[in-house]
Formats: structure tokens, sequence, C-alpha cells
């Protein structure tokens, strides 16, 4: 039914972002000891969730994710924040501002990260 109302082609694309996004975040869950970390398979907010929660930050900001001018300020900050919160440097800021080479910073990271005490 799904693949009904939503052409294949989408429905694959929808999939593959929510694995490639997905995964990563589910490993900084689960390394950073986030209740839940499998919320970061839901799409469009559920990678959001777990990282705003292994930053001790609510997880309802990632509502401002779904806003477009509010959105880039709301990753700006969590491109700065994350990297500090998490006791890592903040030279990890750079690649996760540059465009293109953000994901595979984010795999790198997530599986770089420390098991948190």
């Amino acid at each position: 039914m799904l693949a009904r109302i939503v052409g294949g082609s989408e429905l694959v694309l929808l999939l593959f972002v929510v694995v490639v996004v997905g995964i990563p975040a589910f490993v900084v869950g689960q390394r950073r000891g986030v209740e839940s970390p499998g919320i970061a398979f839901v799409p469009l907010v559920g990678a959001w969730i777990v990282i705003l929660r292994s930053i001790g930050r609510s997880g309802w900001l990632s509502v401002l994710a779904l806003i477009p001018l509010v959105a880039l300020g709301l990753y700006i900050w969590v491109a700065f924040t994350v990297p500090a919160e998490h006791g890592r440097t903040r030279w990890w800021t750079l690649p996760f501002l540059v465009p293109g080479a953000n994901i595979v910073a984010f795999w790198v990271y997530a599986f770089t990260l420390t098991q948190a005490a």
C-alpha cells in the first residue's frame, strides 16, 4: 500500500537515507548510553533525537529540524556542541560543516567514539 502512495524509487531513497543517517546516530546513542537508541531510524527526526539526547538536550528540539532556516541554525549549533559535549576535539566541527563530507564524517565520528563511562 505504501509503495502505491509513494513511488518505488522514492521509497528506496527514503530507506537509504534512514539507514545512512540512522546507523551512525544509533551507534552514537549506544556508546553514549542514550535510552532507546533505535529511535535513530525514525525518518526525518530520529537521528536528531538521539544526537540531542546524547548531549543531554531534549529530543523535542528535533522539531526545529523541520523548519528550513531554523534547521540550518540548529545544524550549525549541533556541529559545534556535539564534539565538545562528547569530550572530543572541536576540530570535528569542520568536517561536519563541509557539504558532502559531513555524512562520511558522521560515520567516522560514530565508530571512533568511545563508550561513555
